[in-house]
């Protein structure tokens, strides 16, 4: 009987690129199947037609999307073009760019907001997860210069196959794009940085990922804090040309909106709204001890009070950013206000968000969205899944940790830091949403820990054996 640790001794490269090619060829199939069959509209039990694919908030990128071809269709510039970006920037961009390339039409009937329905939206699917896995491909030829190549197998094979990050590729979230900045992103890094050509490029593409998902604003900093304890000193100049290169995208971005509205500014009112959405009225209810309903009554009538005394009015975007800056300010001061009770809510809803959902594409497309009834809060659905979901977590976290844990000498200490910083960033900046998605970013930087954690793991299977 050959012992598994033979066999990946005998492993060569050609088997990672079978690897990747499989995980490719079944990304694709699934996209094929999913669009065969959720690419229709459907009647909510509220009475409300939706799109089972295009739904949520994938809606209004489709929507800026065909918004900015009209505009360029009719002659405008590209700044002139479209409307306040209240989400990401670069989203709608790459739909309007693969209707142009491909003379893809968006929608059936665009005064009524109707959707295409003709299954050719697929390419766009299969085209993202082939550039996904080719950025994989480059990224095992980096790491393979610093970790064992059993340890590359298991980290590639998360990385291809593991569902919470696989079904993404078959969807019209902004995640799969994020996932795939994030692999060239550690590729880039985990190569020699001296080269200035290489913090360049690092700048670059730091300012797409902003651009893409709106989470990558600070993530300069931790990519900073892993120069300094690469180069030391001779880091700063290298973060500096980052930090030039990053904020000209930035600037591009605020250029954008001055052009269109007269107004510089480059964070999405969506980004300045979040907090608002989720905290202020649960947290006023918890502290105080009142109703929902009291509190966020309470919320209502300062709104309306601020927006009457400092005479804003809505229709006009200058003073809907305005109207945005309060809404975070507003929340931010209930937060401090109440630190205490902040902080539980905030740790509490942070916990849940690690309760990993591989389903949670599959679910999307299933179940019904926007409607009063929420299939999640269901007792049959969560009699099963939660439990379910709880355990797969379980399994995946405590391979991770023990990689954590057990890989210190095996990981340099530098690449330690930008993996263990760069977690806990994501964590901090999504992880308070409590929800699942958004604790998927952070498996692509997890998947070091997990490699080592597997390959140590049968190590010590080996040693007891």
């Amino acid at each position: 009987m050959v012992r598994v640790d033979n066999i990946f001794k005998m492993l060569p490269n050609k088997k990672i690129y079978i690897l990747l090619i499989f995980a490719f060829i079944l990304s694709s199939i699934t996209s094929l199947i999913l669009v065969n069959k959720y690419d229709r509209y459907e009647v909510s039990t509220d009475s409300i037609e939706n799109h089972a694919m295009i739904k949520g908030d994938i809606p209004d990128i489709w929507i800026d999307g065909q918004t900015i071809k009209n505009d360029l269709d009719n002659g405008k510039n590209y700044f002139d073009s479209g409307k306040e970006i209240f989400r990401s920037y670069l989203p709608p961009r790459l739909i309007v760019l693969y209707s142009y390339i491909f003379k893809y039409e968006l929608f059936e009937d665009w005064e009524n907001k109707i959707f295409n329905v003709d299954k050719s939206k697929v390419f766009y699917l299969i085209f993202q997860s082939l550039f996904y896995y080719i950025c994989l491909l480059f990224f095992y030829k980096k790491i393979i210069n610093h970790y064992p190549i059993k340890t590359c197998f298991f980290i590639i094979l998360f990385l291809a196959l593991e569902p919470t990050i696989f079904f993404y590729h078959s969807s019209f979230h902004t995640e799969s794009i994020f996932f795939t900045m994030e692999v060239i992103m550690l590729t880039l890094l985990f190569d020699n940085i001296e080269k200035k050509i290489k913090s360049i490029a690092i700048g670059i593409l730091l300012g797409l990922m902003f651009m893409q998902k709106l989470v990558a604003i600070y993530y300069i900093i931790p990519i900073a804090i892993y120069y300094l304890f690469k180069l030391k000193i001779r880091a700063v100049k290298h973060i500096a040309l980052i930090f030039l290169f990053y904020s000209s995208i930035i600037f591009f971005v605020g250029y954008g909106n001055y052009k269109r509205a007269d107004l510089f500014y480059f964070m999405p009112p969506s980004s300045k709204i979040t907090l608002h959405l989720y905290f202020p009225s649960i947290i006023i209810s918890k502290a105080e001890n009142i109703k929902i309903s009291k509190a966020t009554k309470l919320v209502e009538n300062d709104k309306k009070k601020w927006i009457e005394s400092n005479k804003i009015n809505l229709n006009l975007e200058k003073d809907r950013i305005v109207y945005y800056d309060y809404l975070q300010k507003y929340s931010i001061g209930v937060l401090l206000k109440y630190p205490l009770t902040s902080i539980k809510f905030i740790t509490w809803r942070t916990i849940q968000t690690g309760i990993l959902n591989p389903a949670y594409i599959l679910e999307f497309f299933k179940y019904e969205n926007g409607t009063k009834k929420k299939y999640y809060l269901e007792e049959k659905y969560k009699k099963f899944n939660l439990p379910m979901r709880m355990f797969y977590s379980l399994i995946l976290f405590g391979i991770i940790i023990f990689g954590f844990f057990t890989s210190k000498k095996q990981i340099k200490i530098e690449h330690y830091v930008l993996l263990t910083l760069s977690s806990l960033y994501m964590l901090g900046l999504l992880g308070w949403a409590n929800n699942s998605r958004y604790f998927a970013p952070i498996l692509i930087y997890l998947s070091i820990f997990f490699g080592h954690g597997a390959t140590n793991l049968l190590e010590k299977v080996k040693i007891k054996t």
